[in-house]
């Protein structure tokens, strides 16, 4: 007889996040993803110079199970 084992499916999360860098001091920040963003897109200023930042980066990390 052939027993079956049940399949246990791990679903994983995921959180995406923005990188939005200086192209003037080079400062990089991280910021969860929003709606709307893509890569060269003008972002927020930048906290460094005040120069106009754009998105460099969009990429997942899984989530972290809560302990």
């Amino acid at each position: 007889m052939i027993s079956s084992k049940s399949v246990v499916e791990k679903k994983v999360k995921y959180t995406v996040f923005t990188i939005e860098e200086c192209p003037v001091c080079g400062q990089k920040t991280k910021r969860e993803f929003q709606v709307g963003d893509y890569i060269t897109k003008d972002a927020a200023k930048c906290t460094k110079c005040g120069n106009q930042t754009r998105i460099s980066l969009i990429y997942a990390e899984t989530a972290k199970p809560p302990k």
